[in-house]
């Protein structure tokens, strides 16, 4: 059983966490599927790390940081599958190599959409995506969207909007 949502509405379900990409792929017919859970918080002190070759003093002090910390978990009953029927471009980058840039503008959280974005002003250079001198766009209106989950940054800019749905 599924439930359709909105690609905004399921931003607004994620609360304070990112979400965890599960899966993607991209099928033979330029069809891309992601698929995300959302994130729990764990309980104090739970997966502490052995620490096996730190020294003994260091090893108290981090073992004493980390039982008051709370780890951030795949809440893998709590799946969401982001399918975009026909795509023109999408990348997926490390969330460690990200850097955002001041002057784009866009809204949302985590499940985001670009009114101005870097990719956004190089799509016509490096696509065949265009903007003709009538105002019209070729192969049709474009809008970049911008999936940030727990380790992964991905963007995608598609002339269809996606289909988001929850697997109950």
């Amino acid at each position: 059983m599924e439930q359709t949502l909105s690609f905004e509405e399921l931003d607004l379900m994620f609360g304070d966490h990112a979400p965890f990409l599960m899966s993607l792929s991209d099928g033979s017919q330029e069809e891309l599927r992601i698929v995300i859970a959302a994130a729990v918080v764990g309980d104090q002190g739970d997966s502490i790390p052995d620490l096996e070759g730190v020294d003994e003093t260091t090893k108290q002090a981090l073992q004493g940081i980390l039982a008051k910390s709370r780890p951030i978990k795949i809440n893998e009953s709590c799946l969401f599958e982001i399918c975009f029927h026909d795509y023109i471009i999408y990348q997926i980058r490390n969330g460690s190599f990200w850097s955002g840039d001041p002057n784009e503008i866009h809204h949302g959280r985590y499940l985001i959409t670009f009114e101005k974005s870097v990719l956004l002003s190089h799509l016509e250079e490096i696509t065949d995506a265009q903007l003709l001198d009538d105002g019209s766009f070729y192969p049709g209106q474009w809008k970049h969207y911008g999936i940030f989950t727990q380790n992964h940054v991905i963007d995608i800019i598609s002339h269809c909007p996606p289909d988001v749905s929850r697997h109950i």
